[in-house]
């Protein structure tokens, strides 16, 4: 027993010399471009030539000391993993603003991200720092790094170094109060917009915008955070990015367009106006068109209603289609052209009026012979009419189905009825549950009678069988 226990901890021995020699060679080599690479070896040479090897030579030994002593810690999957690397790498640049020693760390946690937090607050953190800054060492901006130190120190958010955002007391409440998985930029976009008064929603659609990507002339962007925070009603990621992208458009037209004495509806307005303008400007500079594919249309009328799938064949039509819709179809156009995809419009249409309804845009997968997408506007999920509609169009062109439309929930529980799929297609799996149903080919309400009538008489004739028994 006491060889096996020597023999192992000889074993160990050798592999920890290797590591040290690994990470002793890599720290004498000069400062040169090299890959990442794909071995822990590489990785560790990679990172130690973004150091000088003439100034500021203590990074190198911070980052030496750092390597050896995770590894004698047996944090080996902090060590495999390239970006705990690179956490680990950033930090040697602040090896002289360290609170503790990095050999007095002790392993902490069983997952290497609950090591890799507990490390960096062992280094840095002598008060409570809000758990999400640990994201900065995972970033490329040193600052944002400094302000994890500086807050570990003691300092005030509102004296942060460089902090590009005025933050009032809630603001800076509220940045402390940010989700653990929210990178340091959308946390300030996300605390300003709650100090401005936003509901929780609206600053998380705020955080997640075009707005959290830059600082640059803040004081037109802070004015944008305050604007929006206040505007009433739900408004739509791909809605409120489109209305971002008029405003800055805008702006670098003319510099003096403030927010001053603007209304939401407004500025909606001006925005779809504008999208539409410049959709119609692409469409023309990228006209594109394909050989439809051999997909028939569809067309189908129902007491005063006329529906009518019909495949869209050029770019102008599905960029048509995207606008009318609000949605990202356009960026299907290379996959029609190359038959990979196609593309359908669901249209109602009535006798009394000559224009018509929009009810989805459908994708099929051209070589699977499958309907993969059929969306609203906005992206939501089509009606139960509809998709009736596309269902009994598939079936007479042989598609499959994997979609999700709506379905209003009933009260009365509806019997289970084994669907029809279309021929020499894979049977698609249902999941039954409410207001949502995946798309298959659904039974109507003469199918339902139907099958009430078989089980009827089906009882009718268990009755007769055991009367004639007795």
């Amino acid at each position: 027993m006491e060889t096996q226990i020597a023999m192992a901890a000889a074993a160990m021995e050798v592999r920890a010399t290797g590591f040290v020699a690994i990470v002793e060679r890599a720290s004498k080599q000069p400062q040169d471009l090299i890959g990442k690479g794909t071995t822990i070896e590489s990785a560790i040479c990679h990172y130690f030539s973004t150091m000088s090897a003439v100034n500021h030579v203590w990074r190198r030994e911070t980052f030496k000391g750092i390597l050896i002593h995770i590894y004698s810690e047996g944090c080996y999957t902090m060590l495999r993993n390239p970006e705990f690397m690179g956490v680990l790498a950033n930090m040697s640049f602040f090896g002289n603003k360290m609170v503790r020693s990095v050999d007095a760390w002790k392993k902490k946690g069983f997952t290497a991200e609950d090591q890799l937090k507990s490390f960096v607050k062992h280094c840095f953190a002598q008060y409570d720092v809000p758990e999400f800054m640990v994201n900065a060492f995972g970033e490329e901006n040193k600052v944002h790094m400094l302000w994890y130190i500086q807050m570990g120190r003691g300092d005030s958010i509102k004296k942060l170094s460089g902090f590009p955002v005025a933050f009032t007391g809630k603001m800076a409440h509220e940045f402390r109060n940010t989700p653990s998985d929210m990178s340091v930029n959308k946390a300030i976009r996300r605390a300003q917009a709650l100090g401005f008064g936003a509901e929780k929603q609206r600053a998380e659609l705020i955080a997640w915008s075009a707005l959290s990507d830059s600082f640059e002339n803040e004081a037109f962007r802070t004015e944008l955070v305050k604007f929006f925070a206040t505007v009433k009603g739900e408004i739509s990621l791909d809605v409120f990015q489109t209305v971002l992208e008029y405003v800055f458009y805008i702006r670098a037209q003319n510099a003096a367009f403030t927010m001053k004495g603007r209304t939401w509806d407004a500025l909606l307005r001006q925005a779809v106006e504008w999208e539409r303008e410049m959709l119609k400007r692409k469409a023309a500079e990228s006209y594109n068109q394909w050989k439809p594919a051999a997909i028939t249309n569809f067309y189908i009328e129902k007491e005063d209603e006329v529906f009518s799938i019909i495949q869209l064949t050029n770019s102008e039509a599905i960029y048509e289609e995207g606008y009318e819709m609000s949605h990202c179809v356009a960026d299907y156009t290379d996959a029609c052209a190359g038959g990979e995809s196609a593309i359908f419009s669901l249209r109602k249409f009535t006798h009394e009026n000559s224009d018509f309804e929009r009810l989805a845009t459908i994708e099929v997968d051209v070589v699977a012979k499958e309907i993969v997408q059929a969306q609203a506007r906005y992206n939501e999920m089509i009606s139960e009419k509809a998709n009736e509609v596309i269902i009994k169009w598939a079936k007479q062109e042989g598609l499959s189905a994997d979609y999700d439309f709506y379905v209003p929930v009933h009260n009365e529980p509806q019997p289970a009825i084994q669907l029809p799929q279309a021929a020499g297609n894979p049977p698609m799996q249902r999941q039954n549950y409410e207001p949502y149903r995946d798309a298959g080919f659904k039974e109507t309400t003469s199918d339902r009678n139907i099958g009430y009538i078989i089980i009827a008489i089906m009882k009718i004739l268990w009755l007769i069988a055991k009367c004639s028994q007795e």
